[in-house]
């Protein structure tokens, strides 16, 4: 049996036997943990064995690693506290995936190497409907993530919603209160630790644009008493709505800083706060930096949260940065990894190469990020010393992990930014694997071998994962086909015998489930299908499938004979089109079917689609004949608009 796990456990020993894992005895501590691997076994499609599964407390461990030991008729998940027990069950999720359903007989026992093991995400520069979070949730917690970074705010857009500032929020861009509690709780069952980001004091237009007399001008926050007022009532309500979180990030990075000194207010508040301005020019922006940082850390650290910001102070203002702040290295640009040790700060390495993706042009291979590790920089600044150079620093204990990061500036300059979020979920899936490795594993203990013939299995499940949908409607339900869809699938081809127009072949039906399940498994499938579900019963199917350019889709459906006729095509038809304009992001939608088909065409009309033209013997009907075909089709702002 295949015993594929990433990150790879630090002891691990196999038996030849395999055990199929049933349903799971608990701690009721655990119980969060447990609902989570049952909803991740269903969206996989892994069904329940014989072999009982139990989750037990275990004081004697560390909080974040795990115990698995398995004999003849039990698997015994071990753990101190909800983290470790969620990667306990991540790691036998991924047995199952590997296996079928069953899992080898393992004895492991693991534990992190590093704290900090992150993926962040840019929702700032492109809108990412709010089910993308709760996505990358389940990346996270499927490769044993520590913590999912959202940067919430940028030029392009403030997303998150403020109470005392409510022009803050951007229109049309921003989550609610409730999908903000919602995605915490979500995390937080699994073991994931949000940090959030306010980046400050560049990247600020939606702060200058809403509060201009309160928050400045010119493309940078400005520095007065007035401004840190503001910002400690959103710094303490940014900590209210993300309760779990013990990380805060406030940015720090990319600022016109010598914009501040030609302000009267701005300098005549440094004074106050000490800082010359009527020197040297350069050290007095890095100083007032250095005191903006600093301010914002403290607001942070009365919070109890620990405060992060982007490597963008220089080496000269040290001892205005309290070392309670924790620091992204990432260019080798404003400060040097180096320096940074030296000044004695705690770390996380973000090393644009090869950490950063900027679909779709910017990033590096699944080999380039496992090669990697959290000692070792290679700088693409052009002003950076170690340009076109590799810099490994000696093992440094404060450097507590690392990070995979992910960047929206081109997708919001693209002229199909609905689409990004897939392309995104895609090259971010892809090498979210070796970042877990490298972060849960300070030295290497695989190859990249064997880390790649793990990855291309498990990299099909989290995409599985990512696209199933479980869509209610009034009286159906439409979710990914199963393998055990089959009996049901046969029964209503057998119903559609006599169907006019097409061909429903039984004998193809076994392998029409397999292509669909196997479908599911790509991030960006050419055919998304459907099982329409009426009462626990798989009654038809619908589908949408994918053009080339990604801008156009086709739907499709059909129903069990002795369930026509009651409205249930009308209901999967509606929800295929708000699939496929509200999360593919679709130009346009069509939809075909025979002349004579006057059921199909009244669907059609039902969903205010446009009858386009008339197709002559364009299409193979029944028995192989050539027939004629009406086109519908309705393009996204008719359907936004209807």
């Amino acid at each position: 049996m295949n015993t594929y796990i990433i990150p790879t456990p630090k002891r691990i020993s196999v038996k030849d036997k395999a055990l199929n894992p049933g349903k799971v005895e608990y701690d009721d501590r655990f119980g969060a943990a447990v609902s989570a691997y049952e909803e991740y076994k269903e969206k996989l499609g892994i069904k329940d064995g014989e072999t009982r599964v139990c989750s037990v407390y275990a004081d004697n461990i560390k909080n974040g690693a795990y115990h698995i030991s398995c004999g003849d008729d039990k698997i015994t998940l071990a753990a101190s506290d909800l983290t470790g027990m969620n990667n306990a069950f991540a790691t036998l999720l991924q047995l199952s995936v590997c296996n079928d359903g069953s899992v080898p007989q393992v004895e492991i026992e693991d534990q992190p190497d590093c704290g900090y093991r992150g993926v962040m995400i840019d929702l700032a520069r492109i809108w990412h409907p709010f089910e993308y979070l709760k996505r990358y949730v389940d990346l996270c917690r499927f490769y044993k993530f520590s913590y999912l970074h959202l940067h919430f705010t940028d030029t392009q857009s403030y997303t998150l919603p403020c109470r005392d500032f409510p022009l803050l929020p951007t229109e049309n861009r921003h989550y609610s209160y409730e999908e903000i509690k919602e995605l915490n709780e979500y995390a937080h069952a699994r073991g994931i630790k949000i940090m959030p980001e306010i980046d400050v004091p560049g990247h600020c237009t939606p702060f200058l644009e809403a509060y201009p007399e309160l928050f400045g001008h010119g493309g940078i926050i400005g520095f007065h008493k007035e401004t840190f007022d503001a910002f400690e009532k959103i710094i303490n309500e940014l900590c209210e709505m993300f309760p779990y979180s013990d990380r805060i990030h406030i940015g720090g990075d990319e600022a016109d800083i010598k914009q501040w000194l030609g302000c009267e207010k701005c300098r005549e508040y440094a004074s106050e706060c000490g800082i010359p301005t009527d020197s040297d020019e350069r050290l007095s922006s890095e100083r007032i930096l250095a005191k903006f940082v600093a301010k914002l850390s403290e607001f942070v650290l009365k919070n109890g949260r620990t405060p992060v910001v982007w490597e963008g102070f220089c080496r000269d203002v040290n001892y205005l940065v309290p070392k309670t702040t924790e620091v992204f290295s990432w260019e080798n640009f404003y400060q040097t990894t180096p320096e940074l040790t030296e000044a004695g700060y705690t770390l996380i390495n973000g090393s644009w190469c090869p950490n950063y993706v900027v679909e779709p042009a910017v990033m590096w291979s699944v080999k380039e990020c496992f090669e990697w590790d959290i000692f070792t920089f290679r700088p693409v600044h052009p002003n950076s010393p170690y340009i076109n150079s590799t810099l490994k620093i000696p093992p440094y204990d404060k450097m507590t992990g690392g990070q995979l990061l992910s960047w929206g500036d081109l997708g919001a300059i693209s002229d199909h930014p609905k689409r990004h979020p897939i392309s995104e979920f895609e090259k971010v899936s892809e090498r979210a694997a070796a970042t877990a490795e490298n972060t849960w594993n300070k030295t290497k203990k695989i190859t990249f071998e064997e880390f790649d013939a793990a990855h291309k299995i498990l990299n099909t499940a989290i995409a599985r994962i990512f696209n199933y949908r479980y869509i209610k409607t009034k009286n159906l339900v439409l979710r990914p086909f199963e393998k055990t869809d089959v009996p049901d699938a046969k029964e209503y081809c057998i119903s559609l015998k006599d169907e006019k127009y097409e061909d429903f072949d039984i004998e193809y039906t076994e392998k029409f489930i397999d292509i669909c399940v196997r479908n599911m498994g790509t991030v960006q499938p050419d055919n998304y299908n459907f099982a329409i579900v009426y009462s626990g019963k798989v009654i038809g199917g619908c589908n949408i499938s994918v053009s080339e350019d990604k801008r156009e889709g086709d739907a499709g459906w059909f129903i069990h004979k002795d369930y026509q006729n009651k409205g249930y095509a009308t209901e999967a038809g509606a929800e295929m089109l708000k699939f496929g304009f509200e999360y593919l992001g679709f130009h346009r939608i069509t939809a075909h079917c025979h002349v004579d088909n006057i059921s199909s065409q009244r669907v059609m009309e039902k969903l205010d689609m446009r009858r386009e033209g008339k197709f002559i013997k364009d299409h193979r009907y029944k028995g192989g004949v050539w027939g004629d075909s009406y086109a519908y089709a309705i393009l996204e702002e008719e359907y936004n608009n209807g």
